[in-house]
């Protein structure tokens, strides 16, 4: 559920940390659901989590920034945050919404087309990284907070929720300035996935 208090946190102090990172045109979320979901495939192995309702990700592929509505956009960086979209990087589709100059807070939504075995890539790689912490499902969907750079003193985390056995979304939060320490950014990340995979549940027919 959205934590009205977090959000109004995160414009008040201007939420993220200067980054780079890749952004669309802050459009609202598709509509019209996709008519194929993705098949959960096999069993999963290194203990990731199966997702037993997948979601399909196609529409978000090619418009990334649909992830998060310009209202949660606002609620989040305020009303004059800047939308970066990237549709054409290696690691998968991306986008980017950047608070103004004086806070340099970011929120980064990925979704990585590097290979079909979802979190289970991670899982098996987790030993190799900086940090790996499973935190509580995002409406059911197993997240994991992790990555190979730790700079969550820095007021930077990594949070992953699968949205099936093949697929993933990275949600990446840089803290503005003055939420640095005063702030959990994996707890800040995990917000704003719940609001992304809400998005994703609307575009799946609100399943």
């Amino acid at each position: 559920m959205r934590n009205p208090g977090l959000a109004a946190a995160l414009v008040a102090t201007a939420f993220l940390t200067g980054c780079s990172s890749t952004p669309s045109d802050g459009t609202p979320t598709p509509s019209s659901p996709p008519t194929n979901p993705p098949h959960s495939t096999g069993n999963q192995t290194h203990g990731a989590p199966r997702v037993t309702d997948p979601l399909a990700i196609d529409p978000f592929l090619q418009k990334p920034c649909t992830s998060l509505t310009e209202k949660q956009v606002t609620e989040y960086l305020g009303a004059d945050a800047e939308t970066r979209p990237k549709t054409d990087r290696s690691a998968g589709p991306s986008c980017a919404w950047h608070s103004d100059v004086l806070s340099d807070a970011q929120i980064s939504v990925t979704y990585p087309q590097l290979g079909d075995e979802g979190l289970t890539s991670i899982y098996r790689n987790r030993d190799k990284a900086a940090y790996f912490t499973e935190m509580d499902s995002v409406d059911g969907y197993p997240t994991i907070a992790s990555s190979t750079i730790d700079n969550r003193d820095e007021g930077e985390c990594l949070v992953t929720v699968g949205t099936s056995d093949s697929d993933y979304v990275n949600i990446d939060m840089y803290l503005g300035d003055g939420s640095v320490g005063k702030l959990d950014p994996c707890e800040a990340a995990h917000e704003v996935a719940t609001a992304v995979i809400g998005n994703i549940k609307t575009a799946n027919g609100g399943k």
